[in-house]
């Protein structure tokens, strides 16, 4: 294997007008936000090579590696919610009001790794030698207009639905079901992807951000939480996030709001019970007493939120495939529940339509065995001129229909500040 060309520092999001605007498939995964547990390496793969979709990742597994260098046999794509009825042989919900594949990974001839610390951009070519695309100022037009909005639950709705999840909770049915709501809409014209996708990385700026556009499609993500991250000798790490608290922009105030969330015993009653999910699901492939929970409630803070998150750690065993790993702890506990069959269950009776992509896993496979996934959540979705996103929050024994309620608002800030989208028309929905 060549060992890769480097080529002068330039910032992720710098190429993406131009080729946005050239009309090749590409997936970025984007670190716009640097964190204790990551955020150095952007990704930005271009001109697929080969393309993998739909329900059945048999084919994918055999295309995975353990052997190769990493980027010698990279796959980049996301896992949707929807395998959940493949994986656990559960019952399929309504389409998506944009129907996707349930997955798709693509291989690409070029992949640029950006090391944000060193300021390097290493450059791995797979058969042909395709240019890298030119360098164009950030920005854009996204200023764009919007119709149609719609939610497919009204509050009225949102909030019997959370009533009877409680009532569940209350009766031993279960001890936390994650509830969620999805607004729809069309852009009067075609949107600028990147435009979007920048003004979101702006706005609310994340670690596991990402945009993935083939046709006239495109996923554009801003996620603060890991999925599973796995490296190459088998070590793996998940950092649920369940929790989540409003930001204010007085100083004082958001300390406090900060603080009240740090020592909320809903909160870290509702984390403790995905930490015991994820645990359970890392155990099902990990080596017998290697996964341990190696920190518990800390507070992160983003742009429109904070939230807390746990971390839980364990070592791939030998006999089990990455991709076999991933698809015991899909989907994320985080987006689920407790016991997490049942909660997938009776949220898949309540919502009305299927979740697509959301609730998924955003990322990539390396061919030396290496993973890493982001939960989908913070992300909209797009085809042609309709686009979607979807909020939504747990509900545990404390929890209240009017506070989960707000808690979807809150969650729904960001992706609406870089839709133009007022917070009082949401609410109205």
């Amino acid at each position: 294997m060549l060992q890769p060309e480097t080529c002068d520092w330039r910032e992720p999001l710098d190429y993406l007008p131009a080729l946005t605007a050239t009309g090749v498939d590409f997936t970025l995964l984007y670190s716009g936000m640097r964190t204790p547990y990551g955020g150095q390496f952007s990704i930005l793969a271009m001109h697929p090579d080969t393309v993998l979709e739909g329900s059945d990742t048999g084919a994918l597994e055999q295309q995975l590696t353990t052997d190769l260098p990493a980027y010698a046999n990279a796959w980049l794509g996301y896992l949707g919610y929807g395998l959940k009825n493949r994986f656990e042989k559960l019952t399929q919900d309504d389409p998506s009001h944009i129907h996707l594949p349930d997955y798709r990974f693509v291989k690409y001839e070029t992949v640029l790794v950006f090391d944000h610390d060193a300021k390097v951009v290493y450059v791995h070519r797979q058969g042909a030698s395709n240019p890298l695309p030119d360098i164009a100022k950030k920005g854009g037009k996204n200023d764009v207009k919007i119709a149609n909005l719609a939610s497919d639950m009204t509050k009225a709705e949102y909030l019997g639905k959370v009533a009877h999840i409680l009532e569940a909770v209350r009766g031993g049915v279960l001890y936390q079901a994650n509830l969620t709501r999805k607004f729809t809409g069309e852009f009067s014209e075609k949107p600028d992807i990147a435009a979007l996708f920048i003004k979101l990385a702006e706005v609310s700026p994340a670690p596991y951000s990402a945009l993935i556009r083939w046709g006239d499609t495109a996923i554009i993500s801003s996620s603060p939480e890991q999925f599973l991250r796995m490296d190459a000798a088998g070590n793996v790490e998940t950092r649920p996030i369940k929790g989540s608290a409003r930001r204010s922009a007085d100083p004082a105030e958001d300390t406090r709001i900060r603080d009240a969330l740090a020592a909320s015993e809903k909160d870290r009653s509702e984390n403790l019970m995905i930490v015991d999910l994820m645990r359970n699901d890392l155990a099902r492939g990990c080596e017998v007493g290697s996964v341990k929970t190696e920190s518990l409630f800390d507070i992160s803070t983003y742009a429109t939120v904070h939230h807390m998150a746990s971390t839980v750690t364990g070592k791939r065993r030998e006999a089990v495939s990455p991709l076999k790993l991933v698809t015991q702890c899909f989907p994320p506990g985080s987006m689920t529940g407790a016991p997490k069959i049942r909660a997938m269950e009776l949220c898949s009776e309540l919502e009305p339509r299927g979740r697509g992509v959301y609730s998924g896993a955003i990322g990539w496979f390396g061919g030396d065995g290496s993973v890493d996934l982001s939960v989908v959540i913070r992300t909209l979705v797009v085809q042609g001129n309709r686009f979607e996103f979807q909020v939504g929050g747990a509900i545990v024994h404390d929890s209240t229909p009017e506070g989960e309620w707000e808690e979807t608002l809150v969650k729904a800030r960001g992706l609406a500040k870089a839709l133009g989208i007022d917070e009082d028309v949401l609410r109205a929905l």
